[in-house]
């Protein structure tokens, strides 16, 4: 086997398993996170996604990305993170009435944060799709010009009433 054989195979065993590496990495830091045992992000985080992909050390993206059907790369870690974050929501009591919309407040932003990151990736993906279309109606333009210009030479010819080969004999007398 030659070498560039065993890194691509080495390559796509590599890639294979990634999935699964990074489901365990997120599971492990869910569990941290849900028994205040953190390692990266302290012990006072903030139960936001970005949280999540801190303490599990992997790109927010890895948490946040949708397949094109629109399902989420992946749903239990993104529904038992919700779960566990509805959890602390409803545990957390605050007495006074300020810190209770300060708390509300700062949970809605965090919503939006995150609503706006699912827009942001949304609107890259159509963007990508706008492109493809922009590039597909400029080759179908070319085609059409390049159809133009044989149906030109086809009327040209018929109206000539002779093909191409007796207009050439003609001229070499």
């Amino acid at each position: 086997m030659k070498a560039s054989a065993k890194k691509t195979a080495g390559l796509r065993r590599y890639h294979a398993e990634r999935p699964v590496k990074t489901r365990l990495k997120l599971l492990e830091a869910l569990n941290r996170m849900e028994s205040g045992q953190t390692v990266v992000v302290g012990r006072e985080f903030k139960w936001s996604k970005t949280s999540l992909a801190r303490e599990a050390s992997v790109n927010i993206n890895t948490v946040v990305r949708k397949l094109p059907s629109g399902e989420w790369v992946f749903p239990e870690i993104n529904n038992r993170f919700e779960e566990l974050r509805n959890k602390h929501r409803q545990a957390v009591t605050l007495s006074d009435a300020k810190e209770e919309k300060i708390a509300e407040l700062r949970n809605e932003v965090e919503r939006l944060r995150d609503q706006n990151r699912l827009l942001a990736l949304e609107i890259n993906r159509i963007g990508q799709q706008v492109l493809e279309e922009r590039h597909r109606a400029e080759r179908m333009a070319v085609y059409e010009r390049q159809n133009a210009s044989l149906r030109e030479e086809i009327s040209r010819i018929q109206a000539a009433g002779r093909t191409p080969l007796k207009v050439v004999a003609m001229h070499e007398d």
